[in-house]
């Protein structure tokens, strides 16, 4: 089964753009050039890690899991992981940090940076979906 999964990133007062997935890849948020969502390194962004948060994507299912961020992600308003105060970036290990399970409309954030999940389905199965309700 596949899909289509888009984030739309909201970088200050508008939607900045999108990056639109229909097959498996995993993206990396942060300030780093290297980031597939790369974020200004300037002080409006101060709260965001250089490798903040990473998507790992196979349409239909999205999944987030922080990287040892300073300051959190944050799903929907909740806080899903965060490095100890007194650990190191470089002394953390991104796999003690569970992942999250996305699903359509669900907001990720970032420092002050707003990442809204989209979860198409393939026609087949939503109709299939419809068919069985």
């Amino acid at each position: 089964m596949s899909g289509k999964v888009t984030l739309t990133v909201f970088l200050g007062n508008h939607w900045e753009n999108e990056h639109v997935f229909e097959g498996p890849a995993v993206c990396t948020v942060g300030r780093a050039p290297d980031c597939e969502i790369a974020l200004p390194a300037n002080v409006l962004h101060a709260d965001v890690s250089r490798h903040h948060c990473l998507f790992e994507i196979d349409p239909p299912v999205v999944r987030v899991r922080d990287l040892g961020s300073f300051n959190g992600t944050h799903v929907n308003g909740e806080r899903i992981g965060q490095r100890p105060r007194d650990q190191l970036p470089e002394e953390v290990d991104p796999s003690t940090f569970a992942e999250r399970e996305l699903h359509d409309s669900d907001v990720v954030q970032v420092g002050s940076t707003f990442i809204r999940v989209a979860v198409a389905q393939p026609v087949e199965a939503a109709e299939a979906m419809a068919f069985t309700s």
